[in-house]
């Protein structure tokens, strides 16, 4: 059964991410020559404020899901609900400061960005991309800490794909009709707010005992306040970039900073699908203190993990440049070709993603307290390299910002990882790591010195795309065959087996 629905998650996950991808590919295009670079950067800026505002949520989904683990498996229904219900009313109080927040956000953020965008336009967008984000507090929060616990992630999955391929079909139907900004994002924004419908409909039928209004159980979710921490520091991380450029900078390079994070969030949220479907089965194999298990499914999980970052970010430091050159063609109001933003962005990505196999292990194991000092360290680090080097490097300075926390961060979470639930040495992580990052290096460096790529148009930028991607992926392929073949076959083995189960 975990098994199957981890195929499930994985591939309900893969697909979601592709259709978001796709579609952020295509709307800030179409919001940058339609309504102008700085209304793209509007919306950006407004989301990552928006963001900052969901620390209201005080941890309670992460704690509420590991605490869901043992009950589940177990099938102690009162247990469930009690957790349900505690997580239900804590989601409402935060629904209530939340709804507040945005208020003040709506009055305040026009002053902000100046005379860049009208200030009618600014306050409409807050209230309007605010409703969405209030949602999840009032209406749907209990239920996807219930499908996510469950390792029923793929239930969401398919419902915001769905909703989120409707949405971007109604948002490029109105830019054609020629409507306001305030209007798109409204209308699509509404389409989202239907899976409320579909995860009630769910819940209702396969989880018939369902009830959120039994008497709280809020000892079981007391971790929620050092989940908050970790929620607070990963806000700092990952949000602060677009607030210091809005506020610094301006919303014609939150544009700029937007392109290159569109491509590197697809890349990001592509890798991180494989952590995000076997996030709950470690959760289950914890639960049932399985060690031997535990270490054997880890160890095939970061090895297809790491062969998978190489790949991406081998691809993308080669055909990011080509592909925003195309992109942003036509686009004359700010300038997007920046080679150094691009680097420093592939050094940011990899340097993210490659803690993403023992960060999994950490959240699974509910681990917040144990490390939450170490994610305040992150944050500042992040934060003050960030305010120093945006005053002399731009947007590049904040980027080096990033290098510095996760350079440090990731380093520590292999670490902790390794020694407090592994209990096994972290020089097998770091050999990996190592290994892949030579193959990457082999892979890309004949289009480093030696081939010179000519892309000018979409098609040529794809079959470049294509052929890029198949050497990257068979230099990895050997090389990994070559160093490691017993784990090569086993890991085969392992995914021949997965399939076979799935059917």
């Amino acid at each position: 059964m975990r098994t199957k629905r981890l195929v499930l998650n994985l591939m309900s996950n893969v697909l979601l991410q592709v259709v978001a991808a796709v579609i952020n590919f295509i709307l800030p295009r179409l919001f940058m020559t339609t309504y102008g670079s700085a209304t793209n950067g509007l919306v950006s800026s407004i989301k990552q404020f928006l963001s900052y505002l969901k620390i209201v949520e005080a941890g309670v989904g992460n704690a509420s899901i590991v605490a869901l683990y043992k009950p589940l498996a177990k099938g102690d229904k009162d247990q469930i609900n009690g957790i349900l219900s505690a997580t239900n009313r804590f989601y409402r109080r935060s629904g209530y400061v939340f709804v507040g927040l945005v208020a003040i956000l709506a009055i305040c953020y026009p002053l902000l960005v100046g005379d860049e965008v009208n200030p009618r336009t600014a306050l409409y967008m807050v209230l309007i991309l605010g409703i969405s984000g209030m949602w999840e507090y009032f209406f749907i929060g209990k239920y996807l800490v219930l499908l996510s616990a469950d390792q029923k992630s793929y239930v969401i999955f398919r419902i915001q794909t769905m909703l989120l391929f409707a949405s971007a079909l109604l948002s490029v139907t109105l830019i054609a009709f020629g409507f306001s900004i305030v209007i798109v994002v409204a209308s699509s924004s509404a389409i989202l707010l239907l899976d409320v419908l579909f995860l009630r409909l769910y819940v209702k039928k396969k989880y018939p005992y369902f009830n959120s209004k039994k008497q709280a159980n809020t000892l079981a979710i007391k971790d929620k306040w050092d989940a908050l921490i970790h929620q607070i520091a990963s806000l700092v991380v990952f949000n602060t970039p677009f607030i210091l450029i809005t506020i610094f900078l301006g919303l014609t390079e939150v544009s700029v900073f937007t392109v290159y994070s569109m491509v590197f969030n697809a890349v990001t949220l592509f890798i991180s699908t494989f952590s995000g479907a076997i996030l709950a089965a470690f959760g289950d194999i914890l639960v049932k203190e399985d060690k031997d298990v535990l270490r054997k499914y880890f160890n095939h999980f970061e090895y297809i993990f790491y062969g998978i970052i190489a790949f991406s970010y081998t691809c993308t430091a080669i055909l990011i440049l080509p592909f925003i050159k195309i992109y942003t063609a036509g686009i004359e109001d700010a300038n997007y070709i920046r080679p150094w933003l691009a680097i420093l962005f592939v050094i940011v990505g990899v340097a993210n993603t490659i803690r993403i196999p023992a960060n999994t292990l950490v959240n699974a194991a509910g681990h917040f307290r144990e490390t939450k000092n170490r994610a305040i360290m992150e944050a500042l680090i992040n934060l003050v390299v960030s305010l120093v080097f945006v005053q002399f490097f731009g947007a590049e300075g904040i980027l080096l910002g990033g290098i510095c926390s996760y350079g440090y961060r990731t380093y520590d979470l292999i670490i902790y990882s390794s020694k407090k639930i592994l209990q096994n040495s972290p020089k097998d992580t770091v050999k990996k790591i190592v290994q892949n990052s030579i193959f990457a290096l082999t892979a890309a460096i004949p289009f480093i010195f030696f081939i010179e790529l000519h892309i000018t148009s979409a098609g040529s930028w794809l079959v470049a795309a294509i052929c890029i991607s198949l050497w990257t992926m068979f230099i990895l392929l050997v090389g990994n065959f070559i160093i490691e073949p017993q784990t090569m076959r086993d890991i085969l083995v392992q995914l021949k087996r997965t399939t076979t189960n799935s059917k």
